[in-house]
């Protein structure tokens, strides 16, 4: 999440820095720059239908597939028996559907998600619930069925005189509602009256609802004096003081019109509602409709309630405007008399109530699509290997065979890709919303489910992690390299190679500090190995050189690989979608196959997936000579060496002068000077000479052989001591140095044949492979086998559709 924030930081930064536009939208004001957060709240305004199908779809996965709480917020109405909670809930719903009459008629929580809908002419709901009649359970069911469904389960319950933890689940689709989430709950006794006390059991229920992560509570107080407002005292007591529930819950005081007469003035009113404002408690003013009598049968009272909930709203309108005449009428008596409070009648009428609940119940649903998306992908990789242990013990065959046009399908999506790999300037041009910036790709990468996921066995999940945060310590710091471009959006190769640029400058970044190991060079030097008893310089050496490199280049491999393979995956996309543009054929395909495009896209990602793991292999597999063992001749290496202090001479054999011989500095440039590039050059600058270069090659390879090297002095105690460790940390230093030029140089084949060449081979047969596969289903012999990878298949697709929903919702906001 720490990552998330600062990336959209650097974005509002860009944003910032763009020129000011003019626009007729109200989030782009001339003179203004359109933030992040103001396209942000543009976009959720323009799209809260959306919003709240993705809401229903979330949770209903969460409720019945993963069997936990949906993550959601959802308002928790409480409030005292009769205190008019089932009619508050009725005006959500602008219908009634939970059972009013006497006594405590709502007996177990109603979870109920209301969305709008426009392009419906008569509500649709669905309705289901464990302790539910199976008769009663569906979809697309009408209002009166709902009603009869709700009062029937209640009235069970009560005949039975219990209450049940169990909610019944509503999902309400009309084009009267607002979007919303809430639960009505059974209302809370006073006292004790006849028969068995089950305030406990409402407690329970509460508590119960309450636990659910990202409830909010919907208090309803009674139009009385604080003081003998009985549902404070039972919130206080069950949810442990008021600190721990006033200050973020919503208050509404229902049936109001019974409180009009004694604040019949702006005083009274005022002078009413100081306590509840001392005690932070800002109640909103409703005033609902009733019955004179409610001890009809059920098809009349749903007629009857149905009746006044069409008239709620101008009635309570016309009781409002009604108080507020009154009060204007006796300041003309009293002028001093003051207004009614600004923070009192912004609350008046229930819409008001409403529109603050929205607002509530819609921010929290945007902020927490990072969170969900996170929770889903790790359930989706937790699935995916318990299917992978119930796979390896029985393997199936694909569930349909794929005909000669989605083999054709297929075929034209790779050359697409092909196209995009090679450079395709006109595909850029029509797609410029699919060209991504290095911040974009990371992203992508990072919100992939093969984050997740294990790459091979060189290095760990936890490993790449740390390889993440130290790219984005390079954004943070400013040290990214400038010819990484960071900044510029490409497409199809370009990625590729800006990704290989990014893996080679982060190399130097991850590279470990070796003066760290200097506590540990005496235990790597052992004692007495192969029988000689002498410190074991060389010895500690490798082990630096063998610890250093692997952990920089094992995650860093990983990384890159999954980097480029999100890259490729989205390059399937876009290629999908360039030939929606440009065939006909293909949307009629898709059309009469809906399930044909997933089944495609997770062949292919099975196809990648298997691709990145080859290449991780033998990419690790490959590399693990370059230190595996030591070679002092290595390019660029210069082994540790003590020139000395006084010039040294020697006698000239022919006339018997001193002459100062080369220090070692300068026999090692004179070395450098004298190598085979420099020598072939000099002979081949112009001309091709095939026998002398072989001469040459011989002669190279000869001086090489007797050459006499050396890796670490040869002078050492018996004892290793601190002087003589550092000669070795110094030594291990240069050679990881240029070990480290070495295996960037080398890396460039190996990624480019076993990922990017290889993924251009592989792409040339995927449309004959999968058009060529029997797709019937097969029906295993061990049927409870059978069901459980049924059951991990069927959450894993469900998974995957709302976590395809979520990240292209989360990369709009």
């Amino acid at each position: 999440m720490d990552r998330r924030a600062k990336r959209l930081e650097r974005r509002r930064k860009k944003e910032q820095a763009k020129p000011n536009e003019v626009s007729g939208s109200e989030f782009d004001q001339p003179g203004q720059v359109a933030t992040s957060d103001d396209k942000f709240a543009k976009l959720l305004t323009s799209n809260e239908d959306v919003l709240l199908n993705f809401v229903a779809k979330i949770n209903k996965l969460y409720q019945e597939v993963l069997e936990r709480p949906a993550p959601f917020v959802s308002f928790v109405i409480c409030g005292m028996q009769s205190s008019g909670k089932s009619t508050i809930m009725e005006r959500f719903l602008n219908a009634p559907l939970n059972i009013v009459q006497e006594g405590t008629g709502t007996r177990c929580p109603l979870d109920t998600t209301c969305i709008h809908d426009s392009s419906l002419t008569e509500p649709q709901c669905e309705l289901s619930g464990k302790e539910l009649d199976p008769s009663q359970v569906g979809t697309g069911l009408t209002t009166e069925e709902v009603f009869a469904a709700i009062t029937e389960h209640n009235r069970e319950l009560g005949d039975q005189d219990k209450f049940s933890t169990e909610p019944l689940v509503l999902v309400y689709r009309a084009s009267n509602v607002q979007n919303m989430r809430f639960v009505d709950t059974p209302g809370i006794i006073a006292t004790q009256g006849t028969g068995r006390d089950n305030r406990d059991d409402i407690k329970s229920i509460l508590r119960n609802t309450m636990k659910k992560p990202n409830s909010k509570l919907c208090v309803l107080v009674e139009p009385k004096e604080f003081s003998t407002n009985a549902i404070i005292d039972f919130c206080d007591e069950t949810f442990g003081g008021r600190g721990k529930w006033a200050k973020e819950s919503i208050v509404l005081m229902t049936k109001f019109d019974k409180q009009l007469e004694d604040a019949r003035s702006g005083s009274k009113a005022n002078k009413f509602f100081s306590e509840y404002q001392e005690n932070e408690i800002y109640p909103f003013l409703t005033i609902t409709p009733t019955l004179d009598r409610e001890d009809i049968g059920a098809e009349e009272l749903f007629l009857k309630r149905k009746v006044l909930l069409e008239s709620a709203t101008d009635y309570e309108e016309g009781k409002f405007v009604d108080w507020q005449t009154t009060h204007a009428k006796y300041r003309e008596t009293d002028p001093d008399d003051p207004k009614l409070s600004q923070e009192i009648s912004s609350r008046i009428g229930f819409p008001a109530a409403l529109y603050k609940m929205r607002e509530v119940m819609l921010m929290d649903t945007a902020t927490r699509l990072p969170e969900v998306l996170a929770s889903l992908r790790r359930e989706l990789a937790k699935y995916r290997e318990e299917l992978g242990v119930l796979e390896e013990r029985q393997k199936y065959r694909d569930p349909q065979h794929l005909k000669m046009m989605i083999g054709n399908l297929l075929q034209d999506i790779c050359n697409r890709i092909k196209d995009y790999l090679d450079g395709d300037l006109e595909a850029a041009a029509r797609f410029p919303d699919q060209l991504m910036d290095l911040d974009e790709e990371l992203e992508l990468e990072e919100d992939s489910d093969w984050s997740d996921r294990t790459l091979g066995k060189m290095a760990s999940i936890q490993e790449e992690e740390k390889w993440r945060d130290i790219i984005h310590k390079m954004f943070d710091k400013d040290t990214m390299p400038e010819h990484v471009c960071a900044d510029k959006k490409f497409l199809g190769g370009k990625q590729f190679q800006r990704a290989v640029a990014l893996l080679k400058a982060a190399m130097a970044e991850a590279s470990p500090d070796i003066t760290e190991m200097k506590d540990y060079v005496a235990s790597g030097a052992g004692y007495l190995e192969g029988g000689l008893q002498r410190e074991n310089w060389e010895r500690a050496t490798l082990s630096i050189v063998k610890m250093t490199s692997s952990m920089t280049v094992h995650p860093g491999i990983n990384f890159l690989i999954k980097h480029v393979g999100t890259v490729f995956r989205n390059l399937f996309q876009v290629g999908l979608k360039d030939m929606k543009q440009r065939s006909v054929d293909t949307n009629r395909l898709l059309e009469i196959c809906p399930g044909l495009e997933n089944a495609i896209t997770d062949r292919f990602d099975d196809m990648l997936w298997l691709l990145m793991q080859n290449a991780a292999d033998n990419t690790h597999l490959s590399l693990e000579p370059w230190w595996s063992c030591l070679d002092p001749n290595l390019p660029n290496f210069c082994p540790f060496e003590e020139d000395e202090k006084s010039d040294l001479y020697e006698i000239n054999s022919i006339d018997g002068s001193y002459v100062k011989t080369p220090s070692k500095s300068e026999l090692r440039e004179k070395k450098a000077k004298d190598g085979l590039m420099s020598s072939f050059f000099s002979v081949f600058h112009s001309t091709v000479d095939d026998k002398r270069a072989k001469e040459l090659l011989r002669q190279r390879g000869k001086e090489r052989a007797e050459e006499r090297n050396r890796f670490l002095p040869e002078d050492r105690s018996s004892m290793i001591n601190d002087e003589e460790t550092e000669k070795i940390i110094i030594s291990a230093f240069h050679y990881v140095v240029a070990l480290s030029e070495q295996i960037q140089i080398y890396l460039n084949f190996q990624i480019n044949h076993f990922l990017y060449l290889k993924f251009k081979q592989k792409i040339s047969t995927f449309p004959r492979v999968v058009s060529s596969d029997d797709w019937k289903e097969l029906i295993p012999a061990d049927r409870s086998l059978d069901e459980g990878i049924e059951d991990l298949k069927n959450r894993i697709t469900e998974i995957k559709g709302s976590l395809s929903d979520v990240q292209k919702m989360q990369t709009q906001f």
